[in-house]
């Protein structure tokens, strides 16, 4: 066997040795199958072949495929990235053949390359202990990032185009993962051959399932939805709805404490979800939290829209929902203004209310104060989300709207999961289809599964006049024919980001702050769009902090930043001694609550647990 050695003195096997090396690994792979033969024959059931193992491969989806297309076009343009990247994979995969090599003849030799310590795909030991499966799982990460280097590297002018790139390679890589498939998963391999492959069919009677649940929406399910009840262990605030329209109920919350805040505090939850993110649990509940710290508390709860909603516009969502909310709280509370809280796309909404407010002198009620909720008024740079719009989908959607009125949440919950395809994805394909087990329950993913619709108007409003030409913030915005500025706002603000959102990425919502007027404040949570704003207000030290920065320029997130002081634990309570300032006089709970709207139900109410 001969073998070359470069400039720097490294051996590196010859590549016709390569069917050796095949060879070897075939041996190896059969070696592992022959342990658990046994088992099959004791048990009285079929032996399972490693051929039957091939036929639970299932095609790449058509958009890995359309990106693979376009990812090549962008290599061709530019041959020599494409050529440098690959003779170094070439002397990665030399290098990994050497390493097979020597552990086969019993040499100490070091991996070419390690998964991240975040990459729990390879935790099984038979991942470093067995030579097959460590080999194709190194020759994995090679490629995988060889794949990475080369989009990243390309020169893509349109960057929308090159993040779009990017995502469908990080998409292939993801599908591609050796752990995905039960011939090169040795706990998936092990289940199979232990159990006749009745792991298999549990596997495809969860896929049946869910594809009866949601036919061609990807949809996998990621918890067990019979652990869960909403009204009973989720969204089990104790309150009342008070109010209901065509677009929303409003749920007032019970006092739990003798004393509450004068001025009422509105939540405006996002309306592409439901709202109890913000009521999982008693321990991470905003609500339980308000209430227990004396806010006097209102929230929209939006209603589920069907096809007779899809007319329903902004204006319908400002003026039916959010200033009408305000009109009954402050009745309810005798109160001439409300406080407001925000996140996410009510964040837009609710801006939109305050400039609209600025253009309407006929209201009658004050907003003394605004919080947000990792919220984006400037779509400059949306995340992820932003690299899928374009005018020619958007006119593909509206198509599909026609049909039938409204934007069905699940194709949403689709492309959220699909952002981080490892942990949302790709994981559940293993354990729900091959291991052919049920999911863990989990609250949080429950709510995530529970998708709403939005109208049709909207949604196409949605997309074409923020993602697609950030009208908000270029002053082009008109309601009423008058625009919606912005820059008239001049109520105090309380803004919070959360470091890691792909979906309002911090920096977006940091530049949006310049445009109002009035003075804000702004925090910066650890975690993401979900885990860094519904974190609950226990003090973990290391797992919960935040940055503050009250004497640093909002113009320049970077130097916010960097002179920005890191303080351990929630920032909710910091919150609440923000809040104290425009909540008014702490009275007895009888004195602000009017009662003049009767009880319709009992919270949550019938418009969240709709369908």
């Amino acid at each position: 066997m001969s073998n070359t050695k470069n400039s720097e003195g490294f051996t590196a096997p010859n590549l016709d040795q390569l069917g050796d090396i095949f060879q070897n690994n075939l041996n190896i792979y059969n070696n592992f199958i022959n342990q658990f033969q046994g088992m099959n024959q004791s048990n009285g059931k079929v032996p399972f072949t490693p051929q039957d193992l091939f036929k639970m491969i299932e095609p790449t989806s058509k958009n890995i495929s359309q990106g693979l297309f376009k990812f090549a076009e962008a290599v061709a343009k530019n041959p020599k990235v494409y050529f440098d990247e690959i003779n170094k994979w070439v002397t990665q995969v030399a290098a990994l053949n050497f390493y097979f090599i020597s552990k086969l003849s019993g040499q100490a030799a070091d991996p070419i390359v390690i998964p991240s310590k975040t990459d729990k795909r390879f935790a099984s030991p038979e991942w470093e202990k067995n030579f097959f499966f460590d080999f194709i799982k190194q020759f994995y990460l090679i490629t995988s990032r060889l794949l990475e280097n080369i989009v990243n590297l390309v020169d893509i002018p349109d960057e929308k185009q090159k993040k779009l790139l990017i995502f469908y390679v990080k998409q292939l890589n993801a599908a591609f993962s050796p752990t995905n498939f039960v011939a090169t998963n040795p706990e998936v391999l092990h289940t199979t051959i232990k159990e006749g492959a009745q792991n298999l069919i549990r596997g495809f009677n969860n896929f049946r399932e869910d594809f009866l649940k949601h036919p061609n929406k990807l949809f996998i399910s990621q918890t067990t939805t019979e652990n869960f009840k909403i009204g009973e262990n989720i969204a089990n605030t104790k309150g009342r709805v008070i109010f209901k329209n065509k677009l929303f109920e409003l749920v007032h919350y019970d006092a739990s404490t003798d004393q509450q805040y004068a001025k009422p505090l509105l939540i405006v939850p996002p309306f592409i979800n439901k709202f109890y993110i913000m009521d999982l649990n008693e321990k991470k509940s905003m609500m339980k939290y308000l209430v227990d710290n004396k806010q006097n508390t209102f929230l929209i709860s939006w209603k589920n829209p069907e096809a007779d909603s899809r007319d329903f516009g902004f204006k319908d969502y400002i003026e039916d929902g959010v200033l009408k909310a305000i009109q009954v709280a402050c009745q309810e509370t005798g109160q001439d203004g409300v406080n407001l809280a925000s996140y996410c796309v009510g964040g837009t909404l609710t801006s939109m209310v305050l400039a609209y407010l600025k253009n309407k002198k006929d209201f009658n009620y004050k907003v003394f104060s605004s919080t947000y909720f990792a919220s984006l008024v400037d779509f400059t740079d949306p995340g992820d989300l932003g690299i899928f719009i374009n005018e020619e989908q958007i006119q593909s959607l509206e198509n599909r709207m026609k049909q039938t009125g409204y934007f069905d949440g699940k194709d949403m919950a689709a492309t959220f999961n699909f952002l981080r395809p490892g942990d949302l994805y790709w994981n559940y394909v293993v354990n729900n289809y091959l291991m052919g087990q049920q999911p863990a329950a989990f609250d949080m993913l429950y709510w995530n599964s529970d998708s709403t619709r939005l109208p049709e108007k909207l949604q196409s409003d949605y997309l074409r006049s923020m993602y697609l030409n950030n009208m908000l913030v270029n002053k082009e915005y008109k309601l009423d024919n008058k625009i919606l500025d912005l820059a008239n706002i001049d109520v105090p603000m309380f803004h919070v980001a959360t470091t890691e959102d792909h979906i309002a990425p911090w920096k977006s919502v940091f530049m949006g702050i310049k445009n109002y007027k009035g003075a804000c404040k702004f925090i910066l949570a650890n975690s993401g769009h979900i885990a860094g704003i519904i974190q609950g207000s226990d003090n973990k030290p290391g797992k919960l902090y935040y940055f503050e920065n009250d004497s640093g320029s909002l113009e320049d997130s970077d130097n916010w930043l960097q002179s920005s002081e890191k303080k351990d634990g929630s920032w909710w309570p910091m919150w609440m001694k923000w809040m104290q300032k425009y909540s008014g006089d702490l009275k007895n709970v009888s004195e602000i609550n009017l009662n003049k709207f009767k009880e319709l139900y009992k919270a949550p109410g019938q418009y969240v647990v709709q369908k």
